[in-house]
């Protein structure tokens, strides 16, 4: 994996200079080599992280043989060897190297725009074609690699992370309102905007033209729930082979290669099938019990005959430090608490491997979050003689709650499964993922941001969700996987592994496991009787996966939110949310977030998610004022 940047200029001179910077700011991405070059209105940039063909004859960017085609890269494409033999049947052109980046360029001008729905992986693109006078971008089926654009006069600039086009200069770099009222509803802006004006993401599974005179996205893939396979032996079969297919292709790399191992089935049902002498695991420990999953991934790791590498990530590093780390690393515009463990792990791994296999992806396919049992009873008792009451109820329970402060608990899910269920019809399942609610937000918006209070900061997820096609459960996984599964996860599992230049490569996220997900009925993903990534859990039965192991509730990498902002992370709330508190002026009210700072510290409120929020953009936009 990579970073790469560039600007487009029909009518200016390229500006190698401004590239530079880009690239520059992408250097943690690709500690291997950097390049730029030019073609004609066009300057690309390139920071490789060299995981196949370690030679300069992967060096990028790179064209084709009659150098009308440049191409800048980021990703992995699996299925290079299948693509390369078509390519020499077809046009006769012979490889000069063995990286799937001389695949693109080549491909382009012999299937156009058909390029990228026969690419199987994860990727950005950016093709300039110099006989046509355009650009083209290009994101993979599901988001796993980011890439974010803008236009500025008559130049289009791109790049793998925010940063990158910030420090073009090029753009004013103002907070976008709408997108920042987002993201301290949902953690994050939606999958299509940042919280830059003017700065977009490319859709996952879409590719952008950019001429000189008109501009237009095309989608080459999107999820789909044709559900089609109700037996669920079929579904186990069929999703045996093709995962153990996928992991395959996924270990090919002239790098060392890793696994990240926690004790839930996602990844350990990789870990059986992946060959265990070879591929070390890593696991992430913690001092508090109850958010280290040690013991069981030991016994996966032994099950798959896996060397066991146990990391301990919040006792030898300075969780200060480490928060301000990745507040820059995300741009000020994620608000994931797990990010941090992710940033500590991904940096303890890279000490070993430069690839590694996760299991990301597998909830939002196989049905395995809460939300989508609490979305399905939604749908029964739903209705208005009960969105009050439950609504009451919730907010209840949210005061009960405010003391607590170790892994969610039934108080703080009965908070807000009494929120979702207030909700309108259909709007249930983005409720369950809210952050702040609408009293609070009251409370906190100062001048330019309290005209956005009159606008639905839920309305891209609750539009998701609606657009969608099936039943409920379809449209819950549907929504997650365009809205929330690019949006949070994907982007935090990029920007943490990114900062330390590790590869993190998702099995459960190639197309074919996608599309079988697609085609199992969710009555064999989600039971009747709630229990939640069912086939799942029957193949990883199958593998010989302990039975404790298999029934276990998902965990996952959650911190000590509301603990650890008056413990670690005290000094830096203290600061910002007290004495400088105006870094939020005119967004927010100073004194108001001095308000809500004080409830929390003083156990009255459990205000964390929010505060986590807030401190991530104030040590961001400490660095970037605009």
């Amino acid at each position: 994996m990579c970073g790469i940047a560039g600007l487009v200029s029909w009518n200016g001179a390229s500006d190698r200079a401004v590239v530079q910077r880009m690239t520059d700011a992408l250097a943690h991405r690709g500690p291997d080599g950097a390049g730029v070059a030019s073609l004609t209105h066009a300057v690309f940039g390139h920071r490789r992280l060299a995981i196949r063909d370690l030679s300069e004859d992967g060096h990028q960017p790179m064209f084709d043989q009659a150098g009308d085609v440049m191409v800048t890269f980021n990703g992995e494409i699996y299925n290079d060897e299948a693509l390369r033999r078509q390519i020499e049947q077809e046009s006769g052109y012979r490889f000069k190297s063995r990286c799937d980046t001389e695949i693109l360029p080549i491909g382009w001008k012999l299937w156009g725009e058909s390029l990228f729905a026969r690419l199987e992986g994860m990727f950005a693109i950016a093709l300039w074609d110099r006989t046509a006078n355009t650009l083209v971008l290009a994101r993979d089926p599901i988001g796993i690699k980011p890439l974010y654009y803008a236009q500025s006069g008559d130049a289009v600039l791109f790049s793998s992370e925010l940063k990158g086009i910030l420090v073009s200069g090029r753009l004013p770099g103002a907070i976008d309102p709408l997108a920042f009222h987002t993201y301290l509803a949902t953690g994050y802006p939606d999958p299509d905007q940042s919280l830059v004006a003017g700065v977009k993401q490319l859709l996952p599974g879409t590719y952008r033209v950019v001429t000189e005179r008109d501009a237009w996205t095309e989608t080459y893939w999107r999820p789909a729930r044709p559900s089609r396979i109700v037996d669920g032996q079929q579904a186990l079969d069929q999703l045996a082979d093709v995962l153990s297919a996928t992991c395959e292709k996924l270990l090919v790399s002239d790098v060392p290669v890793g696994l990240m191992l926690s004790s839930g089935i996602d990844s350990g049902i990789l870990s059986m099938l992946v060959p265990g002498a070879n591929i070390p695991a890593f696991t992430a420990r913690f001092s508090d019990a109850t958010f280290d999953e040690g013991a069981g991934a030991q016994v996966l790791a032994s099950q798959g005959g896996h060397p066991w590498h146990p990391l301990v990530v919040d006792r030898q590093f300075d969780i200060e430090a480490d928060f301000r780390a990745v507040a820059l690393a995300v741009d000020g515009e994620l608000a994931d608490s797990s990010a941090l463990a992710h940033y500590m792990i991904c940096r303890s791994i890279r000490g070993h491997v430069t690839v590694a296999l996760a299991g990301d992806g597998a909830d939002e396919f196989f049905g395995g979050y809460d939300t989508y049992a609490a979305t399905l009873l939604a749908s029964y008792l739903g209705g208005p003689l009960t969105r009050g009451p439950a609504g009451l109820a919730g907010e209840l329970f949210a005061k009960m709650s405010a003391t607590h402060e170790g892994r969610t608990g039934p108080l703080q899910f009965l908070s807000r499964f009494g929120a979702g269920l207030a909700a309108p019809e259909g709007a249930h399942h983005a409720e369950w993922r809210r952050l702040a609610p609408r009293s609070l937000l009251d409370r906190l918006y100062g001048d330019a941001l309290a005209p956005m209070l009159r606008l639905d900061p839920l309305a891209g997820y609750r539009a998701a969700y609606r657009d969608a096609p099936g039943a409920v459960l379809d449209k819950a996984l549907l929504s997650d996987q365009t809205y929330y599964l690019p949006g949070d996860m994907l982007a935090k599992v990029d920007r943490m592994s990114m900062a330390h230049g590790l590869e993190i490569r998702v099995p459960f996220l190639e197309r074919p496991v996608m599309e079988l997900a697609g085609d199992i009925s969710v009555d064999l993903l989600v039971s009747a009787a709630g229990k939640k990534k069912a086939i799942l859990r029957d193949l990883a039965a199958a593998l010989g996966i302990k039975s404790d192991l298999v029934k276990q509730k998902k965990r996952g990498f959650n911190v000590p939110v509301a603990r650890m902002l008056r413990t670690d992370l005290v000094l830096l709330a203290r600061r910002f949310f007290e004495a400088d508190a105006d870094i939020f002026s005119p967004l927010l009210k100073p004194d108001a977030v001095r308000g809500i700072w004080k409830e929390h510290e003083a156990r009255k409120a459990n205000h964390g998610y929010v505060l986590w929020a807030l401190l991530i953009h104030a040590v961001w936009r400490e660095a970037h004022p605009s």
